[in-house]
Formats: C-alpha cells, sequence, structure tokens
C-alpha cells in the first residue's frame, strides 16, 4: 500500500500541474480536479481499511542508522486525516464545478484547491518533523491564495492581509520548534514520535530543557492556525470568501491545532505547561467565540464564529489529554461544518419560502414556557442520558476530560432540544418525548462515537498524560463560568438590562470589522455630490457575508 500512500496527496498535485500547464477551460479544470479528487478519496478509504488490518503503512527513505529522512507514514490517526481530506477535497470540488460557472477565475481556483487538499494531506500524513513543517506552510500559502480569489475586493484583499500575519506568527513557531528539535535530536522521526519525545526530554537548548520549548512553539502553532485567542481576528475577515474556500477553510485547515497537537501527541502530552497554556486558551476562545456567535445575524458570521468557539473546546480536549476524543471532534466538525457552507445557500431560500407562507395547522402549545419543562429538558435529560451512556459505554477518559465532555454535550443537547422543541409543530406530549428521546440517541451516538475512535487509535495516542489540568481544576473554571454567565443573563431590574445591554454591544462592535467605509461619519449625500454608482458595494457585501 506504499503506492497507494503516496498517490493520494500526488494525485490532486497531479491534476493541479496538468490544468496549470495546459491552460485548462473552467470546466475541463472540474472535470481533472473532481475525478482526481475521487480517485484519492477512494483510494484513502483502502488506505484506512488496510492500515487497521495491517499496520501502519510508510514510504520513506531512511539514512544508515534507520531514521527517516523523507517520507510519507500512514498510522491509524494519519489514515483517517488522509480520508478527511480526501473527501472534503472531493465535496468541495464538486460543488465548485457548479457554483464557479462563469466565474472567470474558476480555473485558479480548481488549480489551488488541489494543491491545498494535497499540501493539507501532506501534514496528516508527513513522517518528519520537517516535511510536516514544509506542508504546513504550503497550506499556508495555497489557502492566502484561495482568500484572494474575489480580489481586488477591498474585504478579500484584508482578508488575505490579516490571515497572512497570524499565519507567519505561527509558521514561523513551528519551523523554530523543529528547528529546536533538529539541534537537540536531528530531524523528528514520527514514526517513533514516543522515542523522539523521551530524546528530547534529556536535551537542552540554551539551558532549557529542549521537549518544553517545542511543545511551547507547537502550541503557538496550533493557535494561530486555529483561530484561537488572541490570533483569531483573521478567521471573521474571511467572510468575503466564496462559499467553496469557506468549505475548504472550516472543514480542513481550521483544524490545524488539533491535526498538529495530535500527530506530536507524546511531545505535547508531556509538557505540562503546554498542556496548560492549550486548555486556558482554549477555553477563553470557546466561551468568546461562542458569545459572539450569539449576537450575529447573519449566517455566514454565525458560522465562522462557531468554528472558531469549536476549535477552541476542541482545544481544550487536548489539554486534558482527551486525544482520541479531539479526533472525533475533529472529523464530525469537518462534516458538519462542510455541509453547513455548502448548504447555507439554499437553507436561507427554503426558509425564506416558509416564512412567506402560514403555519397552517401548527401546535404553538405552552411546551416550553413551562420552567420545570425547560430545566428537564434542557439540564436533567441531557444529564442523565450522559450517566447513562458512560456507564454502558466505557471510553478511556481521564477525570478531567471526562468532566468537559459531558458538560460540553450536555449543554449541546439540550440546547438542540428546546430549539427544536420551540419550533415543532406537534403537540406537547409528542414533542417532549421525542426531545427527550433524540437527546438519548445523541448522547450514545457522542460517547459510543469517542469509545470507538479510542479503540481504533489506542496504540498510536498516549494515555497516560500528566495532571496538568485536574478535574477539580476544569470544574471549577467551568462553575465559575456558568455562575457568571447565570448572574448577566437572570439579574433582574434595570441594573440587569444595563449590564446585559453592555455585553450585548460589545460583542457586537468586537465581531464587527472596522473599515473605512463603517468608520466614517454618515452623512445624507446631495444632487450634486451624489455619485452614479457604489463603487463600495462589492467590499460592503463581502464583509456582511453575502456569498454564502
Amino acid at each position: 500500500m506504499s503506492g497507494v500512500l503516496v498517490a493520494i496527496p500526488a494525485l490532486p498535485l497531479l491534476a493541479a500541474a496538468v490544468i496549470r500547464l495546459a491552460g485548462s477551460a473552467p470546466r475541463t479544470a472540474a472535470r481533472l480536479a473532481v475525478g482526481a479528487s475521487a480517485v484519492a478519496a477512494v483510494g484513502a478509504l483502502a488506505l484506512l481499511i488496510a492500515v487497521g488490518v495491517d499496520g501502519p503503512v510508510d514510504a520513506v527513505v531512511t539514512n544508515s542508522d534507520g531514521a527517516a529522512v523523507v517520507g510519507l507514514m500512514a498510522d491509524r490517526v494519519g489514515a483517517i486525516l488522509l480520508l478527511l481530506t480526501s473527501v472534503v477535497g472531493l465535496i468541495v470540488q464538486s460543488y465548485a464545478s457548479r457554483s464557479l460557472v462563469g466565474d472567470p477565475r474558476a480555473t485558479r481556483f480548481h488549480v489551488l484547491a488541489a494543491v491545498l487538499a494535497s499540501s493539507t494531506s501532506l501534514v496528516g500524513v508527513a513522517a518528519t518533523g520537517s516535511g510536516l513543517a514544509l506542508a504546513w506552510v504550503a497550506t499556508s500559502v495555497t489557502l492566502v491564495a484561495l482568500l484572494g480569489h474575489t480580489a481586488p475586493w477591498p474585504a478579500a484583499v484584508r482578508s488575505q492581509r490579516l490571515t497572512a500575519r497570524s499565519f507567519v506568527v505561527g509558521d514561523v513557531a513551528l519551523l523554530i520548534g523543529v528547528f529546536v528539535a533538529m539541534i537537540a535530536v536531528g530531524d523528528i522521526d514520527l514514526r517513533v514520535i514516543g522515542a523522539e519525545a523521551a530524546a528530547l526530554d534529556a536535551e537542552s537548548v540554551a539551558s532549557i530543557n529542549a521537549l518544553g520549548i517545542v511543545a511551547f512553539l507547537l502550541v503557538v502553532a496550533g493557535i494561530a492556525r486555529s483561530a484561537l485567542v488572541p490570533l483569531h481576528a483573521w478567521l471573521p475577515s474571511t467572510l468575503a470568501a466564496p462559499t467553496p474556500v469557506s468549505a475548504l477553510l472550516h472543514a480542513g485547515v481550521i483544524n490545524g491545532a488539533g491535526v498538529l497537537l495530535i500527530r506530536f501527541s507524546p511531545v505535547f502530552a508531556s509538557s505540562v505547561g503546554a498542556m496548560a497554556l492549550a486548555f486556558g486558551v482554549g477555553i477563553l476562545t470557546a466561551l468568546f467565540a461562542t458569545a459572539v456567535m450569539l449576537v450575529r445575524t447573519d449566517v455566514k458570521g454565525g458560522l465562522v464564529w462557531s468554528t472558531s468557539g469549536q476549535m477552541g473546546f476542541m482545544v481544550m480536549q487536548l489539554g486534558v489529554g482527551a486525544f482520541a476524543a479531539a479526533l472525533f471532534h475533529i472529523v464530525g466538525h469537518a462534516l458538519y461544518k462542510a455541509t453547513m457552507f455548502l448548504g447555507a445557500g439554499g437553507a436561507i431560500t427554503a426558509h425564506s419560502r416558509q416564512t412567506e407562507r402560514p403555519h397552517l395547522g401548527r401546535n404553538d402549545s405552552v411546551v416550553l414556557t413551562s420552567t420545570a419543562t425547560r430545566v428537564a429538558i434542557g439540564v436533567l435529560a441531557p444529564l442523565a442520558a450522559f450517566a447513562l451512556a458512560l456507564l454502558l459505554i466505557d471510553p478511556h477518559l481521564t477525570a478531567a476530560a471526562t468532566i468537559l465532555v459531558v458538560v460540553f454535550g450536555a449543554l449541546s443537547a439540550g440546547r438542540a432540544a428546546t430549539g427544536w422543541m420551540s419550533a415543532t409543530p406537534f403537540g406537547a406530549v409528542r414533542t417532549i418525548t421525542t426531545a427527550v428521546g433524540g437527546i438519548v440517541v445523541a448522547t450514545f451516538a457522542y460517547v459510543g462515537g469517542i469509545a470507538l475512535f479510542e479503540a481504533f487509535v489506542v496504540d498510536v495516542v498516549p494515555y497516560d498524560v500528566p495532571a496538568a489540568v485536574g478535574p477539580v481544576w476544569v470544574a471549577a473554571v467551568l462553575g465559575a463560568i456558568g455562575a457568571v454567565v447565570a448572574v448577566v443573563a437572570f439579574a433582574p431590574g434595570p441594573r440587569g438590562d444595563a449590564v446585559r445591554r453592555e455585553v450585548y454591544g460589545w460583542l457586537v462592535s468586537t465581531s464587527t470589522p472596522i473599515t473605512r467605509s463603517s468608520a466614517a461619519p454618515l452623512e445624507p449625500p446631495t444632487p450634486s455630490t451624489r455619485p452614479a454608482s457604489n463603487p463600495t458595494a462589492p467590499a460592503e457585501l463581502a464583509t456582511a457575508g453575502d456569498h454564502a
């Protein structure tokens, strides 16, 4: 299967080269890109099955000591990431072949999207630290180029600039980390990353433990790539990007922190400081981005901030050593976000048509007006379902990871159930029964999925991790956040209303980029100065996310 491993990232790159050199028309370019992506996806599925049955597959050039010099390596984690990247690439290329019809830059998109799929695949299966770093940088350059698809729109140019600045920080951090490792122990062989972590721990650079340096720099690289606080501003700026570009970004590239820290999991898990940093940055991002998402009124803007919040939670999982749970989250989020972005336009159209018609036969019963009902469906039912699932399914989670997973899952299930109940046309009894049943099914699917991923990657990712953030700290932090949110949300009287207005205004202003056009005072035009056209319209439309 070594040939298949090499062919999977090579096929999209080959298709891009053929399209570029032959000067293919958009329709031909689309066919070549889709065909190469389809073959790569089939090959990735075959590789995953082979790796699951027979063990890791590699195609590596080694030196006299047997250490990898250059090449690819697919263990079970790498095979999963390779299949995910290939499937997302196929879906996006197929969508773009229809949505970009008539776009004069469609051929350029297919070329760059193919290169991005190839470089992202290489990040997941590179056999050496230097190879992974080079693929990581190639992914950065390609994505920045894709964000300029609508250039010279000011919003697109601004997005490219902000993204490039953030990526430079992360890419430089990763390159320095790889360089430090090379000084200490040589180029990292990811086939034996556990032994490499032990070797790094035994060495120092400038009187500082080499493993700690590398682990810290890996976290910095992940922060920049996954739009975590404080390097998050670039992601909201990508609203100007066309829908296929957004899908590639949110379903693939944005998962960089998770992919990087899982691939280097023995190094990361051996540094208590790096894990604590990841947890802290993750919880700040999850809290802030989720709050901003709730005040966004545009679909694409809400999805963008949702992605940032989800990345925060995923990095929190990594910070407590739940590597398999984080991998499960990466796969689920990628497929979900690709579907959401590619289907956003159709969903808006369907909703508009629905709101134009009366809801005949709808039963707006008092299902959710009772506080007891809200507590039962939104709090008690999810917690009971998780308790039952954890008793029947035994994922090997640490105590801290268990608390984190239960809280996240319970909040998600409760919010989804209450939201569905608010919109359902069914009667009260049927609605409540269906909602509780859905909570139970979703909970078991979530916990069971984590357990299956753990069983599949048990030999690849570590489970004996240091107590960087123990269960007491996790419970205390989550409890404090919940208390603050409850006080802000339910504070009575004029003072409470004033606080909520201030918080709302701050979140709205924070999530709205300041441009020259928006910063200038608004004055009514006069007949003598009124322009015949609005040259800033494209930028304004892009900022508003009308390309969704």
